[in-house]
């Protein structure tokens, strides 16, 4: 009787036995080598999974960067000493680090335009947009209900007389507010050291004059005035290159619409 019951037993423990040292061996043997530059790299990372860098999260940048398929510059959040904690990890040259912050390309407050029509919709700028491009009177301007807002983690985006305002200072450059808003009037550029022009309208100057007070009208003196040909014309609206731009402000002081900031 005991040996009826001991030898099924035996031979589930040897099974066991067997299946375990088998997949040790497995293990061993499809083991998949561990990047030790990559687990460094990604302690380094703040974290925050934003996606500023272009990849899914910090561990999908910190893999890019191990396999040096990516800059060490694209954590804005990280700033400069995350910047330079990852040069070391690489062996290579950090660079001078410019911080980024979201931009809002509108200056059509209440102030300097008007409503087309009283709004009567859901309360966001995504479902506004779908009709006719919403209340405001310029098609191109910031719709002003907060979709930024929300998606903002960092309280750095509020709406100030109708239109959204980004405190660079709060901004840690996760791009979620672009991604939020369905006018595409939110832009990452430098925080600090050159001019940024708040309008995004691709009118004629006269009609633009019309709709706003303080829109690009398109009158090219801003282009002639900056010595370091920083600034060029798209279809009637200016463009400023952050690359060239050298924080001078003549532009700022040229244009007469004043939707150019120092």
């Amino acid at each position: 009787m005991t040996a009826t019951i001991l030898f099924p037993v035996l031979i589930v423990s040897g099974v066991g036995i067997v299946s375990g040292v088998i997949l040790s061996i497995a293990a061993i043997v499809l083991q998949v080598p561990v990047d030790e530059r990559q687990k460094a790299l990604r302690d380094v990372l703040p974290g925050a999974n934003c996606g500023a860098c272009g990849y899914a999260g910090c561990d999908g940048y910190a893999e890019a960067m191990a396999a040096g398929d990516a800059e060490v510059s694209k954590c804005t959040p990280g700033g400069a000493d995350v910047r330079n904690q990852l040069a070391d990890i690489l062996g290579v040259a950090s660079g001078e680090f410019k911080r980024t912050a979201a931009y809002v390309r509108c200056a059509g407050s209440y102030t300097n335009t008007q409503a087309k029509m009283q709004y009567a919709g859901q309360f966001t700028c995504a479902s506004a947009n779908q009709l006719f491009a919403g209340p405001g009177s310029c098609a191109y301007g910031c719709t002003g209900f907060g979709d930024c807002v929300s998606v903002c983690e960092y309280d750095a985006i509020h709406i100030c007389n109708g239109v959204a305002v980004i405190d660079p200072a709060k901004c840690a450059g996760c791009a979620k507010c672009i991604a939020a808003c369905p006018k595409s009037v939110i832009t990452m550029a430098p925080a600090e050291g050159t001019a940024l022009l708040a309008c995004s309208s691709h009118d004629k100057g006269a009609d633009a004059r019309k709709i706003c007070t303080a829109g690009c009208i398109g009158c090219t003196k801003c282009v002639k005035a900056c010595p370091e040909n920083a600034i060029s014309m798209d279809n009637s609206l200016a463009v400023i290159d952050y690359d060239k731009c050298v924080g001078c402000n003549k532009c700022v002081s040229e244009c007469p619409q004043s939707c150019i900031k120092g």
